[in-house]
């Protein structure tokens, strides 16, 4: 029961669900080459919505990883066939 009156708690297993159910409906219609790199945009919002939530500070070699990761993603998403 201390879960359900955490209410941070309960709202990130909610919204980590919502986010598995989504991913698999995605996946019914999509490619899994295509779709499982946007899972590594995670760290990229995570990032993010730290910085503006919660005032974190982000190193150089933070900036250069997601800087890494948005390129990959986005040479994946060129790459596509058509």
């Amino acid at each position: 029961m201390a879960v359900f009156s955490n209410l941070p708690l309960f709202s990130g297993l909610a919204l980590y669900g919502v986010s598995t159910v989504l991913l698999v409906l995605a996946l019914r219609d999509g490619e899994l080459s295509m779709l499982y790199p946007v899972i590594a945009l995670t760290y990229v919002w995570v990032t993010a919505l730290s910085l503006v939530i919660f005032h974190d500070r982000v190193s150089p070699g933070k900036l250069a990883g997601i800087a890494i990761i948005v390129l990959g993603v986005g040479v994946l998403g060129r790459g596509r066939n058509k």
